[in-house]
């Protein structure tokens, strides 16, 4: 433990957990090849922070100043040998440089080994000559040694005139807000366009407030999906009897707090968890699909690529050298 190997990675464990109590959900710690005590706890903050990234997405009724902005974009220009002409201030932020030392950096070295070498990758095979696209999964490395794991839309203009080619690299991930609300402001705006005729009255509708009690009742609904993933959706009626309440307000309370309807939810949550499993345990994809609830491994390689964009096989084939076999 004593050795400095341990002590970087217990470094890394403590400027995690720091995130976390600053309410940063974003980053992850590199796993290594070591089969000890601090791998385990690694693997235990990494999903801890999975955990309170997704709980946070869905607790959207939540309308607190200085809470959470649900995306913030990072983006990169570079040029066609992937060295960085620009980026948005957040990059600067996130990845805790300062201000103006990223320009005339290679993209790459913001990259952690693996994202690197698929990166370089990338440069080497993709036509300079016509316009293409496509989304990947990168990790970049934060100045304290964090990965800040994110999907990128990475978008290539060919030469045009006296312009050579250009890379256009967006990322989106889950920080803390502490500035302004943006959303208060937009709102005030509004009405006074509204009140001098600039933009239409909104019309009446219907509105419903969750109270304490009615939340409450609705997580007994949530922890008792969360609980049975394995197993089928009981009827609404069935549910709502779970939540001591009626189908319509069961329906509407339901949706109003976690944002999706209760077949939504548990779709999501059964592909949240199988994502856990594929990338840190050693069970098999299909075993895996049975256990959080699908019975056909086709259907759920359907559903998890509509989800995240790349199968279940693909995210194994990339997560098996951080989750080495057992000995």
């Amino acid at each position: 433990m004593d050795n400095l190997e341990n002590k970087k990675r217990l470094e890394h464990i403590y400027n995690q957990l720091v995130h976390i109590a600053n309410g940063n959900f974003s980053y992850q710690i590199e796993r290594t090849d070591q089969n000890d005590a601090l791998e385990a706890l690694t693997f235990l903050v990494n999903s801890t922070t999975e955990e309170l990234r997704d709980a946070f997405l869905h607790q959207g009724f939540i309308k607190l100043p200085n809470s959470y902005e649900m995306v913030v974009q990072l983006y990169f220009e570079l040029d066609y040998k992937g060295q960085i002409l620009r980026t948005n201030p957040k990059v600067e932020t996130l990845l805790n440089f300062k201000e103006g030392t990223l320009n005339g950096r290679q993209f790459a070295q913001l990259l952690e080994k693996r994202s690197q070498r698929g990166w370089k990758k990338l440069l080497k095979a993709a036509p300079k000559n016509k316009i293409w696209e496509l989304t990947l999964e990168l990790s970049f490395s934060e100045q304290s040694g964090l990965l800040l794991p994110a999907h990128c839309h990475v978008i290539y203009f060919p030469e045009h005139r006296e312009k050579k080619g250009t890379f256009m690299v967006t990322c989106f991930e889950l920080v803390k807000y502490d500035g302004t609300d943006q959303g208060f402001l937009q709102k005030k705006l509004k009405k006074q366009l509204q009140t001098h005729g600039l933009l239409p009255r909104p019309e009446k509708t219907e509105t419903h407030i969750l109270h304490a009690m009615d939340m409450e009742n609705l997580r007994k609904a949530k922890r008792y999906i969360m609980d049975n993933l394995d197993m089928p959706l009981p009827s609404i009626r069935e549910l709502a009897h779970i939540c001591n309440t009626n189908e319509y307000k069961f329906k509407k309370g339901f949706k109003e707090l976690f944002g999706m309807t209760a077949f939504q939810y548990q779709k999501h949550e059964r592909l949240r968890k199988a994502h856990i499993l594929i990338e840190h345990s050693n069970k098999t994809i299909l075993a895996i699909a049975r256990t959080v609830g699908f019975k056909k491994g086709n259907h759920f390689t359907r559903e998890f690529k509509k989800r995240y964009g790349y199968t279940p096989s693909q995210l194994r084939k990339r997560s098996k050298k951080s989750f080495p076999e057992p000995k």
